[in-house]
């Protein structure tokens, strides 16, 4: 037992603070008693003075230091590696990291748990970039993307403080790649007297001789329209490989079980990266879809967990697929046709040139192409009928009927009359009455288009919402070099132009439920005069398609979300638009957006509220994904006026970098060295056993545990020093002192 005080400040100003207070109290007891007699004077003046010498007693915080011997029990920490670098596949037969270390830890836990003279506690968990329980019935592979073995350490003793540890014993290959440092986080160990039994799995020659196919980027969309073809580009690695290695990539929708795109490559050098660029899709549906780049896994890989990645696509309805054929005459019209419907996204033409019959080589044109319902909208443009078997023609007019795919001719000297169309089961369809004697018009100074006043109005040929600026740009788009003859319209065609002497020059017409039109000209110099002429050019052949389509008022009011990625890092700004539009594709103005991010890897998630700022016609946003890697989505909802007017939702890909992976060698140097710094030793896995063995004689030591007693921190403390003064204060008061 050792007496201790610890003034609450400086001797030099407790005991003259003291002092003082002492003789404050006798000068005003002398004061206020002076006159009186009897005793019971100096009875009261020592209950004062008491209270006062405790109060001072009280700033030296009196206290008793007790020590005893205990026997205290140690606990062994086992810490094993579950981080992607244990999957290697480098131990003896093939086997992994991940499971000859677990293998080693269950053996050393059920002897420990078997010997009952054992009074060694054991405690295990499992790391990479953080501590984890471990439990030997779990069978979840290693997937973290991080070792950090000096946060590991330090964690472990930031969670056993006041435990005495006998040793840590650490399972891993030593491939730390982030947290604290190792070797500082070891002098830290030695300096509480910490050994660290380290024991090693993997070859420090992995990085060398490991063989791996990895996929590292994929490169798709952001958004792609019904029937409209997508191309995915990606970057793919190999290592280990020879050169000339036969691979073979494959890309998947969802989570399907086939593919439904494949290539083949070979590899070009030892650590090669490969580019994809040719897997294609054509999506069906709208909406939001998963593609996935794998690359087919060999047998002899080590790393399989690394071979596919993957990304989202927003298939958007209205995308419309255009099959253009052109016959065997030059022309400019398919080349500048094809430039400016490639300025509408949701408009995918397909130019075939047709050089000779179909029957003389079937390879030029399947009918599968023609077949009804595969494309929205056939342009044939000097086209010989004859280059077409009858079932092809057949087929044509079956879309058209059927299943409302429209159709259109062009002017051209195998086109119409002139193409031998008179009679055949297109030309029946067309909306006006061809004969084979039909001729080209081509005089000198080109033909002026020249809407009538039903053109004019058609939606084929609004160039301009207003009926005047309409009817003027027609006039000044410059004339085209010749046109067909297309006799007269038939009954419920729409004639929507003429040509100079009043020969229709474009007809429409509705047929069971397709369309089709009827032009008997070219339109190209529009689009090479550019300026206004190019514009108009962009806009009447966007309008054509729709119209045939059947899509020129297939509208309605839309919210949509545009991210500016959807595969980011953990951290990575990803940044949100949202726009909402109405039936006619016009902006809704003054609209608000609620938008919320939850996280599909727990359903029980809370979603995250994202801020979105207007700024014009949409609203932006940035979200920062803090959380844990995997798939995530977020949802969109406007309203205006207090009433929802429609919602969107978008899934992304949050990943960690892939450190992890990225060197396989394991660094038994790194583990050698912790044992070293912190005393412990380094273990082959063979050898843990013998060490387990060994620790019957340091369960138990003898510890000494200090108890400090405050003398001046109690409750007894307190009821003295209150009756001292309850008391001085009665005598006080029965005498009339008060």
């Amino acid at each position: 037992m050792t007496p201790t005080i610890d003034p609450i400040a400086p001797w030099y100003i407790v005991f003259p603070l003291g002092a003082a207070i002492l003789a404050l109290t006798l000068w005003a007891y002398t004061r206020r008693l002076r006159g009186t007699t009897g005793s019971w004077r100096w009875i009261a003046l020592g209950l004062r003075l008491a209270a006062v010498l405790l109060c001072v007693l009280a700033t030296l915080k009196p206290s008793l230091l007790l020590m005893r011997k205990v026997k205290q029990t140690a606990t062994l920490v086992f810490l094993v590696d579950d981080s992607a670098s244990m999957q290697t596949t480098d131990e003896a037969n093939g086997e992994s990291r991940w499971k000859a270390a677990k293998r080693a830890l269950d053996d050393a836990l059920e002897r420990l748990g078997k010997d009952s003279s054992n009074k060694l506690e054991v405690k295990a968990q499992r790391f990479n970039k953080a501590l984890g329980e471990y439990k030997p019935d779990d069978a979840s592979p290693p997937l973290g993307r991080m070792t950090a073995i000096g946060t590991a350490l330090e964690e472990v003793i930031k969670q056993m403080a006041g435990t005495r540890i006998l040793s840590i014993v650490l399972l891993s290959d030593g491939t730390s790649n982030g947290g604290n440092p190792p070797l500082a986080s070891a002098q830290r160990l030695k300096g509480l007297v910490v050994p660290v039994v380290t024991v090693g799995f993997g070859s420090e020659n992995a990085g060398k001789s490991s063989r791996d196919l990895s996929a590292r980027e994929i490169v798709a969309g952001p958004t792609v329209f019904v029937k409209n073809k997508l191309k995915v580009r990606g970057t793919i690695a190999a290592r280990g490989y020879p050169p000339d290695e036969p691979v073979t990539v494959e890309l998947y929708v969802e989570d399907g079980k086939q593919p439904i795109s494949t290539k083949d490559v070979k590899i070009k050098g030892d650590e090669a990266v490969i580019p994809i660029d040719d897997l294609e899709w054509t999506p069906q549906v709208a909406g939001e879809t998963k593609l996935t780049l794998r690359v087919k896994p060999k047998p002899d890989e080590q790393i399989p967990t690394n071979n596919e990645i993957s990304t989202y696509v927003t298939v958007q309805k209205g995308g419309l697929a255009v099959l253009l054929l052109q016959g065997p005459n030059f022309s400019w019209e398919p080349k500048y046709m094809t430039m400016s419907l490639d300025s509408s996204p949701e408009i995918q033409v397909e130019l075939r040139v047709i050089r000779k019959p179909v029957s003389e080589d079937p390879s030029v044109l399947s009918d599968e192409e023609l077949a009804p319902g595969k494309n929205d909208v056939i342009i044939l443009k000097d086209v010989p009928a004859s280059f077409l078997t009858p079932l092809q023609q057949r087929l044509i007019v079956r879309g058209i009927q059927r299943n409302g795919t429209g159709l259109m001719m062009l002017g051209g000297r195998s086109s119409f009359g002139a193409g031998g169309w008179a009679g055949t089961e297109v030309g029946d369809v067309l909306p006006t009455d061809i004969h084979p004697g039909d001729g080209l018009v081509a005089p000198p100074d080109g033909l002026t288009v020249r809407p009538n006043a039903r053109g004019l109005e058609s939606y084929v040929m609004r160039l301009s919402p207003s009926a005047a600026e309409n009817a003027r740009i027609w006039s000044a788009l410059p004339p085209i070099s010749s046109a067909n003859r297309l006799g007269k319209a038939k009954p419920g065609a729409i004639v929507m132009a003429t040509q100079s002497d009043g020969e229709p020059l474009m007809v429409g017409q509705d047929v069971p439920k397709g369309r089709v039109l009827a032009f008997g000209g070219e339109t190209w110099p529009w689009y090479t005069s550019g300026g206004e002429s190019l514009k108009a050019h962009r806009k009447f052949w966007r309008q054509v398609i729709l119209w045939l389509a059947h899509k020129e008022d297939s509208g309605e009011n839309q919210v949509r979300i545009a991210l500016d990625r959807r595969r980011l890092e953990l951290g990575q700004k990803l940044e949100v638009t949202a726009t909402a539009r109405d039936a006619k594709n016009e902006p809704i103005p003054e609209v608000k957006y609620d938008a919320k991010v939850e996280f599909l890897g727990k359903p029980e998630t809370t979603p995250v509220p994202v801020d979105l700022f207007n700024q014009g016609n949409e609203a932006r946003g940035p979200f920062f994904p803090t959380g844990q890697p995997g798939e995530y989505r977020i949802t969109v909802t406007g309203t205006r006026n207090g009433e929802a007017i429609g919602s969107d939702k978008a899934r992304f890909l949050v990943y960690q970098d892939d450190r992890e992976l990225d060197n396989p060698a394991a660094d038994h140097a790194l583990l050698r060295q912790i044992a070293q710094i912190t005393g412990g030793q380094s273990l082959a896995p063979e050898q843990l056993d013998k060490y387990i063995k060994g620790l019957d004689g340091e369960v138990l030591t003898d510890s000494v545990v200090q108890k400090e007693v405050r003398l001046w921190d109690n409750w007894p403390f307190f009821l003295i020093f209150c009756g001292l003064l309850t008391l001085e204060w009665w005598i006080r008061k029965r005498h009339g002192w008060v």
